[in-house]
């Protein structure tokens, strides 16, 4: 079982179609403080998102950028952390510090709040999602270093040459796990890099020794199920 288990970050994206985020009257300076005062963010930009689901489409307004907010579950018993919420022309993308099942209540207020609004053409500020997309990242401590993967022969390979590179100076292999999700026949595009939302990241967790079997982990799962397929990855190192 995994230890120091810590839950950094879930993040959801919900997609809709085109036109069905009414940027423009979201940019709207009352609406805004509106926004801004739901989750008391502390700060807030008429801006163009950064990318965290994909690229975002160049408008105007270009989108709408909310940081460093709160939600305080129902019961009063959890104080979540928003670390932001993204207005994109086709997205919107909410990021607490905390489990990816907080955010469901955060969009649910969300949207209770814009569905009394309107746009000028009578049309709601917003429509309905036509998928979610998720992104988490876990840090944890494995009970095996990650290069068990690797077969006894093949880390034997490995910290030789390594060795030998380094001018004879003991070292160990550091791997680092980028594992994309590819349908058949469909063209790669080339590697990516680490942390990128549709890629499965596992590393070292930066700051940590070797010998504490930290691990840093991205992946494109809900933080539940993240962690559950974690905890399998664990037990299969093992063995």
């Amino acid at each position: 079982m995994l230890q120091q288990v810590k839950i950094l970050t879930g993040r959801k994206a919900y997609e809709f179609h085109p036109d069905d985020i009414r940027i423009s009257t979201l940019s709207i300076k009352p609406i805004q403080e509106q926004l801004q005062n739901l989750f008391q963010f502390q700060a807030s930009a008429m801006a163009t998102p950064m990318a965290t689901f994909g690229e975002v489409p160049a408008t105007y307004p270009p989108g709408f950028v909310f940081d460093m907010g709160v939600w305080l579950t129902p019961d009063e018993q959890q104080i979540v952390p928003i670390r932001f919420l993204h207005f994109e022309p086709r997205r919107i993308v909410i990021d607490v510090a905390g489990p990816s099942s907080t955010i469901t209540p955060i969009y649910n207020h969300l949207q209770n709040f814009l569905s009394q609004l309107q746009a000028a053409d009578g049309n709601p500020v917003i429509g309905e999602p036509r998928r979610i997309l998720d992104y988490s990242e876990i840090s944890a401590q494995f009970s095996e270093p990650l290069d068990a993967i690797f077969s006894p022969r093949i880390r034997k390979l490995l910290a030789k040459t390594m060795a030998e590179s380094a001018s004879g100076n003991e070292v160990v292999p550091v791997p680092t796990l980028v594992i994309q999700a590819l349908s058949r026949g469909q063209e790669y595009a080339g590697t990516v890099n680490a942390n990128e939302p549709h890629s499965f990241t596992l590393s070292q967790r930066a700051g940590s020794s070797l010998s504490e079997s930290v691990y840093f982990s991205a992946a494109p799962l809900d933080s539940e199920i993240h962690l559950n397929y974690l905890n399998e990855l664990e037990e299969a190192l093992r063995f």
